[in-house]
C-alpha cells in the first residue's frame, strides 16, 4: 500500500440487535487488531488487542457486554493487509447511504433468531442493493445467532428472504453464511470472505 493512502473501507450493516457490535469485537480479537469508535455507546471502544499469530486460534471466552451502536465505529483489521470496518447502527438507517460511496464491500447481518426482524431486513438489504454507489461491490449476508435454540436454518432464511430471487437480480456478488458471534461459529469464513473480497493471499 502505497505511503499515505488510506485503507479500503468495508461497511457493517444490518437491523439493530442483529449481533454486529459482538461480531467486530470478535474478528478483532481473532486478529489482535486495533479499534476507535466514534459516537459509540458503550465501553471499550478503542482499546488494543493483543496480536495473535495468524495460523493460531483465538480463544474467544465469554462474549463481552455490548450496548447499542449509536453513530458509527470503526476498528481497523489485518488480513494481513490493513482494512477499516465501519460498523453503522441499525437505527441510523436513513443515512447509511451517506458512507456507500467509500465502500469497497459490504457486509449485512440478519439476526437468524428474531423472525419479526425479518421482513424489516429483507427490505434493507433490497434498499442497499439497489444503491449505484454499492453495484459492483461483493456483499457478505450474515445470518447470525445460530448458536440460539430459536435459529432459523440457512435454508428457511434463504427462502424467507426470497435470495435466490434476490441473487438472480442483484448486480452485486452475495455470499451468505451462517455464523455465531457468541460461540465463533462461521467466524473463520468470514475473515477468509474479507480477505478474498480484498483479493489478498490467505
Amino acid at each position: 500500500m502505497a505511503a499515505g493512502r488510506s485503507p479500503p473501507t468495508f461497511l457493517l450493516l444490518g437491523a439493530a440487535g442483529g449481533g454486529k457490535s459482538l461480531l467486530l469485537r470478535r474478528l478483532r480479537h481473532i486478529r489482535g487488531a486495533r479499534g476507535t469508535g466514534e459516537g459509540r455507546a458503550g465501553e471499550g471502544a478503542g482499546l488494543p488487542f493483543p496480536e495473535l499469530p495468524a495460523e493460531e486460534p483465538a480463544e474467544l471466552g465469554e462474549p463481552p457486554a455490548t450496548l447499542p451502536t449509536v453513530g458509527t465505529n470503526l476498528t481497523d483489521l489485518r488480513l494481513p493487509r490493513r482494512v477499516t470496518v465501519r460498523e453503522l447502527g441499525g437505527c441510523m438507517g436513513p443515512i447509511w447511504p451517506s458512507y456507500y460511496s467509500e465502500c469497497s464491500a459490504l457486509l449485512f447481518v440478519v439476526d437468524a433468531s428474531n423472525p419479526t426482524q425479518v421482513s424489516s431486513s429483507c427490505i434493507q438489504l433490497l434498499s442497499v442493493l439497489s444503491a449505484a454507489p454499492l453495484a459492483s461491490v461483493p456483499v457478505l449476508v450474515l445470518f447470525n445467532k445460530i448458536d440460539l435454540p430459536c435459529y432459523m436454518s440457512l435454508v428457511e432464511m434463504k427462502s424467507l428472504f426470497r435470495m435466490q430471487d434476490i441473487v438472480s437480480c442483484a448486480t452485486q456478488p452475495i455470499t451468505m453464511l451462517e455464523t455465531s458471534a457468541r460461540d465463533g461459529t462461521g467466524l473463520a469464513d468470514v475473515l477468509q470472505w474479507l480477505r478474498t473480497a480484498l483479493k489478498d493471499p490467505c
